[in-house]
């Protein structure tokens, strides 16, 4: 069961949620619950992300929890909220259902009703009741109100939702009876609960309520009669009446809101909005005073300088006819050196013919040194062919010295010798082992593994180890052998998939969607033949043949039908692209789920097994999708994808999921399948209509190679250009996508980085928020400076402000330049004067910070593109977004940061790290905006709000390095996401605002905050969402893991 807890603000809805929560009610997991404060000591028993989107709702709604003199709840909530609201809220629901009993609780709830309760499946609600004048001077004590505004507030809130709860089973708990009478009152409760058949409480005992509610702490009711005759309205004390009588849940209709209720809201509203007019005025008022200020100042400055000027027009006059003198010197000195010069010019024409010479020396020294190159190299294969030769012969030999036959043979010979009284000289053997550590330490020495020889004769097969490793240290490392180490099946893997198949309680059939058209022989036969050698059974495959005019087409479809039932057929009698046939084949579908597979492509041998295992775990999952490589005409695989999990941004950059995706098939029947007009996208289509329908808990990635495409001439596997209409396509379906989500005017462009890829640049509301850069330094003018200023003159979006934290700077100049800014009003200068705290520093920013968005900058950045600004801005204002970060460069134009993975070195690394610039990157993320789990904080943006949500930077364990990172991932689990863009350009001059951790100081505290990252967020460490266990921890490049921190086999 679901229950809802709903009551005014300061009615008492904590204690009796602390209740429900001692009874067994579950409502939050570790860090999303709302902390205690002064207001409320013993905790609010709220979460937090109810607690936003509530807010955000009515934000969105243009009201306040203490501003609603015209709110209607069923109109506002029926006609006004958006869907992506919605999908956050399934997504808060869905994460409780796995733990029923369950409840929410937020004062707020009382105003949301018709939005919340049709997401509720079995929903009860208790309704807590407080006497409205205890309510409205506890509101007036912590918010200031007025007795009768307190009131008004209640009145309204107390009205709305009980009229907006009427259809659901309810109960009412009295305040002031819990109080006075904890035990019988929570026993009470305890029984109402039963009696709506909620299951899984426990009753509380008598020690534990009064740990938790002390009667004698209970501050006396404001009952005194002329408290009511002079507060409370008829309107009102006929609710109390209600409520005291306990006929308040039945009657109907309620009354409605009181005129002097509705008057008292309005004129508060009213009241408050000429307050902030004047307020505003006030302001505008200093701003032009200000201004004139300045102007009085330029005018006087001005007239100073024209005094100047006279003064320096006569120095200037007596300065130029001395100049002419010195003119007429020169001219002279021009002459001679002219002389000189047609002398250096006869040297440089004897130089060049010298030059001329030596260049042919040199370029016939290249030519021979090429020679002897190209020799080396002919030496080294053939060194090579002979070390595998020796290490083969080496194997055959030891094979025959451990036989039966030589060990027999070798004992009796030593016997024959002994009973000749002959002494053994060596064998054969010896032979053999002093030739082969000969030539492995020979080899040692060429090939540098060993520094000299050895001063006694070395073991044969450490030798032959030693040889073997450095040849293949020179050729491990490509994707063929890692297949054949991590991503192969024999015989024995195959048996224990299959045994752990008969463990599986739910076993269901995938349909596997196919359509065809003149396919090739070779690859039709090769597709279906996937399919048919699935480790997992119970598939069904679907095939539409789109009028193929190729004869040979339907014989091989027929020939496979006949061999196996489980291939079904259908002959379209007319052509109608993949989407039309895809149709087809998905009305042939019986399964319960789907999937998709181009004729020419190919499953993996456990593809289905791997699906089917993860359902096991996930069986309400609704999507999952896995990872893919290419295989040429060849059947060589090649270019492997090992993807992140689910990443909005990175799949409306390019089509992440591709293949294999799989789907609930009652979700493929809801959306219409696939939608004609979108061929060459349709997939990408599909998904974005697909995940308009689930919440992003429900899609599932699987890090394993599932799926083969095939890369031959008019694949769009080979190029993006063999199918430019498949671009237009993606880039329509996005923007329908965009639409429906409510987002308008955003613009789909192709990525002028990467072909066939998608730049998405979301629009800036108008009036645009104001942005405080902060930016901490100590001295460092030259590259503070360079910062400011590449700021002032380069950014094309000029609402923001500077503030510039000064941690104790000494040097003249840069305290000088701190007085030009302030001056020109450029800049704030904030004093910090402390031991350098990167995190404490830009904490204590904040709070001067002006600005919805809050900007924390290095000194030491230079911006390089001028819209770098408002394309951080444009996607930290989206409400699903926390954090933004930026692409930055080194100044030797190699990257610095395109997002951070954990994981990396033991904590945390960035991606792409020493690229140069044109390098795009693992499959383009280098160049493409997506979600990664953390940012850095050199150049990151995110909205105010947010920042105080989570408590700024951990000031105390993380005082220089790993704040940002530990920073970001406390902003996910609010529910937004942090995104890099890589349309924000700025150079980075890495360290100089702090240095490097070249001290043992420095080295000891970078360690201490290492470690700390560590222990506090270890599940990312281990496996980051937005990277790959398939991919290496030890450097920033995306190259393969050896091995892949996942097994073969579960």
């Amino acid at each position: 069961m679901q229950i809802i807890v709903l009551g005014m603000h300061r009615s008492g809805t904590s204690a009796v949620a602390r209740l429900l929560n001692m009874m067994g009610c579950y409502f939050a997991p570790e860090r999303m619950e709302l902390p205690a404060t002064e207001a409320n000591p013993k905790g609010y028993w709220e979460r937090r992300d109810v607690v936003n989107l509530n807010e955000e709702i009515l934000t969105h709604l243009k009201y306040k929890w203490d501003l609603i003199a015209n709110y209607n709840s069923q109109i506002s909530v029926s006609e006004n909220i958006p869907e992506y609201f919605s999908s956050r809220a399934k997504e808060i629901i869905l994460g409780l259902d796995a733990n029923r009993p369950w409840m929410i609780k937020d004062p707020r709830l009382c105003l949301l009703m018709p939005f919340w309760l049709p997401l509720h499946e079995l929903p009860v609600c208790i309704y807590v009741y407080r006497d409205p004048l205890e309510v409205a001077l506890s509101l007036q004590k912590r918010e200031g109100f007025s007795i009768n505004y307190g009131l008004a507030l209640w009145e309204k809130y107390t009205l709305i939702a009980l009229n907006d709860s009427q259809t659901i089973p309810r109960f009412l708990v009295s305040y002031h009876e819990l109080m006075e009478e904890p035990i019988a009152t929570v026993q009470k409760m305890y029984q109402a609960l039963l009696d709506l058949q909620i299951q899984g409480l426990r009753l509380p005992n008598d020690n534990e309520i009064l740990a938790f509610i002390d009667p004698q702490l209970h501050h006396q009711k404001y009952r005194a009669a002329e408290h009511y005759s002079s507060h409370l309205s008829c309107a009102q004390k006929q609710l109390v009446d209600m409520f005291e009588e306990g006929t308040i849940l039945t009657q109907s209709p309620l009354p409605k809101l009181s005129a002097s209720a509705q008057e008292c809201l309005s004129d508060y509203e009213c009241q408050l909005s000429v307050k902030q007019s004047l307020n505003q005025s006030r302001e505008e008022t200093q701003q032009v005073h200000e201004k004139l200020t300045t102007v009085e100042s330029n005018l006087r400055f001005k007239e100073e300088l024209v005094a100047s000027l006279s003064k320096d027009k006569s120095d200037l006059l007596k300065k130029s006819a001395k100049y002419e003198v010195e003119l007429a010197e020169l001219k002279q000195a021009a002459l001679s050196l002219k002389d000189q010069y047609q002398s250096l010019q006869k040297e440089h024409s004897i130089l060049q013919k010298e030059w001329s010479n030596i260049h042919h020396q040199s370029t016939a020294q290249r030519a021979e040194l090429a020679q002897y190159k190209e020799k080396l190299e002919n030496q080294q294969q053939q060194q090579d062919m002979a070390i595998r030769t020796v290490r083969a012969l080496d194997v055959d030999i030891r094979a025959v010295f451990n036989s039966l036959t030589w060990k027999i043979g070798d004992t009796m010979t030593r016997m024959a010798l002994r009973l000749l009284f002959r002494r053994p000289d060596k064998t054969a053997k010896d032979h053999i082992e002093e030739t082969i550590a000969e030539f492995g330490q020979r080899f040692q020495v060429s090939v540098g593994v060993a520094e000299k020889p050895p001063v006694s004769k070395p073991n044969s097969s450490s030798t032959l180890e030693l040889v073997s490793k450095k040849i293949e240290q020179r050729f491990i490392k490509n994707y063929r052998h890692w297949i054949n180490n991590y991503d192969t099946l024999n015989t024995s893997v195959i048996k224990k998939m299959e045994h752990v198949m008969l463990q599986w309680g739910n076993k269901p059939i995938i349909s596997i969607i196919m359509p065809t058209y003149n396919t090739d022989e070779r690859w039709l036969r090769k597709a279906i033949d996937s399919v048919l050698n699935q480790i997992y059974p119970h598939w069904e495959l679907c095939i539409a043949d789109d009028a193929s005019t190729s004869p040979h087409v339907a014989d091989i479809l027929r020939e496979y039908a006949q061999k196996d039932s489980r291939i079904k057929l259908v002959f379209r009698t007319e052509n109608g692209h993949i989407s039309e046939a895809s149709n087809s084949a998905l009305a042939l579908a019986t399964g319960h789920y789907i999937t998709f597979l181009d004729h020419d492509d190919m499953l993996s041998q456990h593809a289905l097994f791997w699906v089917v295992e993860d359902m096991q775990q996930y069986p309400n999952h609704k999507m999952w999708y896995s990872d893919e490589d290419k295989v040429n005409e060849s059947d060589e695989r090649y270019e492997p994808y090992f993807k992140c999990d689910w990443n909005p941004d990175l799949f409306l950059s390019h089509n992440l999921v591709t293949h294999l995706a799989v789907y609930q098939a009652d979700l493929i029947h809801e959306v219409g399948g696939l939608r004609k007009g979108y061929e060459g996208a349709q997939d990408y289509d599909l998904v974005l209509r697909v995940i308009e329908k689930i919440s992003p808990v429900e899609i599932r990635h699987i890090p394993r190679i599932l799926y083969h495409w095939r890369a031959i001439q008019g694949s769009t596997a080979t190029s993006p250009d063999e199918k430019p209409y498949a671009l237009l396509a993606a880039q329509k379906a996005i923007g329908e996508f965009l639409q429906r989500k409510g987002i308008q005017n955003a613009e789909v462009s192709e990525n002028p980085e990467i072909k066939g890829t998608i730049r998405v640049k979301y629009p800036i509301p108008d009036p645009a928020p104001l942005v405080s850069l902060i930016i901490p330094t100590r001295n460092g003018l030259h590259l503070l400076q360079r910062c400011v200023e590449s700021i002032l003159a380069k950014t094309l979006y000029r609402k923001f402000e500077i503030i510039i934290i000064d941690n104790e700077s000494d040097d003249p100049d840069t305290l000088a330049y701190f007085q030009q800014l302030e001056k020109e009003k450029q800049a704030r200068i904030i004093s910090y004067p402390h031991p350098f705290n990167y995190a404490d520093m830009n904490n204590m920013a904040v709070q001067f910070a002006q600005g919805e968005l809050v900007g924390l900058l290095n000194n030491d950045l230079e911006v390089i593109n001028p819209e770098w600004l408002g394309e951080m801005v444009s996607h930290a204002i989206r409400p699903e977004i926390g954090v933004v970060g930026a692409r930055l460069w080194y100044p030797n134009e190699t990257l610095q940061h395109a997002g951070v993975i954990l994981g990396i070195g033991g904590s945390a690394g960035h991606a792409h790290k020493g690229f140069k610039r044109g390098n795009v990157g693992y499959f383009g993320r280098a160049a493409l905006i997506q979600n990664y789990s953390a940012v850095t904080g050199a150049c990151l943006l995110v909205r105010k709000n947010i920042f105080e949500q989570v408590g700024g930077l951990n000031a105390e364990h993380l005082k220089v390095a790993f704040n940002d990172v530990d920073f970001c991932l406390k902003t996910l689990q609010l529910g937004v996401r942090c995104l890099w863009t890589p349309f924000a350009e700025l150079y980075h001059h890495e360290s100089a605002s702090r240095g490097y951790e070249d001290t043992p100081e420095k080295v000891a505290r970078f360690e201490k905050e290492r470690l700390y990252l560590r222990e506090q967020w270890p599940q990312y460490i281990v496996g980051d969402p937005a990277y790959s266990f398939n991919l290496t921890l030890d450097a920033e490049d995306f190259s393969y893991a050896w091995p892949p921190r996942l097994p073969l086999i579960v």
